[in-house]
């Protein structure tokens, strides 16, 4: 089950999306010292993780799973291009589980003051945390989150800052925090790191209690080509002790291993930025399934047209934000319904219905396209579409038969249209 994150898009800026994840007790406003380092330079997607700020509070545990789901829809249908993602501390952890389970939505990772992992002595520490504040709330554990997250000069210097990242804290449902206090206990990615294969940035704190040095350092270590940086005087929340230092490192990161990379790609012949983000917003309206065996047919014949409707059907016009995914989707209906197209009509039936985010549509909007079709395509024509929706909502069960009764009086129950289904063309023996 997915559930809507309060998230701001600000679309000022230029080069890929940065996408700002912050640390447990926090949220989307922590990143404010950083920003104004940026300078609105950078286009930025920042959230409130699940339990926290303004975002949904659901029942916990938590695990990181969910997490990284929520984080995924997110990016699925607000990025709607891949992302270069930074998270500090658990937004560092979500972010290692993007780049592991759904590498399609990264450019890049940043993963700043984080653990792949907790030993068993870490483990500890946060069932002490979590029975802390189950018996005393938040106001128990507050003071000692924040001289773990920033050092004694930074709580000296910057009372202020403290002060509103304490503030913060107290405000975070309790709920929410307990389950995403599991979630970071029991973070493990040490088996995926190897296979992460985006250009990726570890940020560390030389004073860091909290996730030392030597866990970032084994994140570095394992991710291949990973780059690891170390800022003298910051503790755990680096981006708010050291936003300049942290900025410089993140503009740095863009330049050589984003963008660089990404026209030394371009030079090569490899995927443009049009593609990549046609093939995201491809694989969000049809399902990976479907794009997955459409892109194992390429040949040196076909391979063209590929490219072709990636770069413009998905991205130059699926991607336009004037409609919204939802009432796109009813429009291709309509037309495919319209141009007698049965093959491309099934598969965004489909789609349709299996739609995880906002743009889901139910049998009922299906059976609006169709109707209004009727008119003003013809009765055969929706016929058929009746005969080739229903089969595919049957098959779901999505359709709830309610029988008819026979001359005789006897109640018979509705049959299922029958569809061959190497053709697509329903069997319409049963249709009036």
């Amino acid at each position: 089950m997915t559930h809507s994150l309060f998230h701001t898009l600000q679309q000022t800026g230029e080069g890929p999306l940065l996408v700002l994840s912050h640390a447990l007790g926090m949220n989307q406003q922590a990143w404010a010292p950083l920003l104004a380092e940026l300078q609105g330079r950078h286009r930025v997607l920042m959230f409130d993780h699940l339990g926290h700020g303004q975002s949904s509070v659901l029942p916990g545990p938590y695990d990181m799973g969910l997490l990284v789901d929520q984080a995924a829809t997110l990016l699925r249908s607000r990025a709607r291009e891949p992302v270069v993602w930074v998270g500090l501390s658990m937004g560092g952890m979500v972010g290692q589980g993007l780049a592991i389970h759904h590498p399609e939505l990264l450019r890049g990772l940043v993963v700043a003051n984080s653990t792949a992992f907790y030993p068993e002595a870490g483990r500890t520490s946060w069932d002490a945390r979590i029975a802390s504040v189950e018996q005393g709330g938040m106001n128990s554990i507050a003071d000692a989150v924040m001289a773990r997250y920033f050092h004694d000069g930074f709580r000296a210097a910057q009372p202020a800052a403290v002060q509103a990242a304490r503030d913060t804290l107290m405000a975070t449902d309790i709920a929410g925090y307990l389950a995403s206090c599991h979630a970071v206990r029991n973070v493990d990615w040490r088996a995926g790191l190897t296979g992460i294969a985006c250009p990726t940035l570890v940020i560390a704190g030389a004073l860091d209690a909290g996730t030392p040095l030597a866990m970032s350092q084994a994140i570095a270590d394992a991710i291949p080509g990973a780059q690891m940086a170390v800022i003298k005087q910051a503790s755990h929340i680096s981006a708010t002790e050291q936003p300049v230092e942290f900025a410089r490192l993140l503009e740095a990161f863009l330049s050589e291993r984003i963008v660089a990379g990404q026209n030394a790609a371009e030079d090569a012949g490899s995927s443009s930025p049009d593609y990549e983000r046609g093939l995201l917003q491809r694989r969000r309206i049809l399902g990976d399934a479907w794009v997955e065996k459409s892109l194992a047919q390429r040949t040196n014949f076909n391979a063209e047209f590929q490219d072709l409707i990636t770069r413009h059907a998905w991205n130059d016009i699926w991607g336009r934000p004037a409609l919204g995914d939802r009432t796109r989707r009813f429009m291709v209906l309509s037309l495919m319904l319209g141009l007698k197209a049965w093959e491309e009509f099934a598969l965004h039936v489909r789609a349709a219905v299996d739609a995880a985010d906002e743009s889901r549509l139910s049998p009922d909007d299906i059976k609006e396209v169709i109707l209004m079709a009727a008119i003003y395509c013809g009765v055969p024509a929706a016929n058929h579409a009746f005969a080739i929706a229903g089969g595919i909502l049957n098959e779901k069960g999505l359709v709830v038969p309610l029988g008819f009764k026979a001359d005789n009086g006897t109640a018979q129950k509705n049959v299922p249209p029958k569809l061959d289904f190497v053709h697509l063309r329903p069997v319409l023996e049963t249709q009036t």
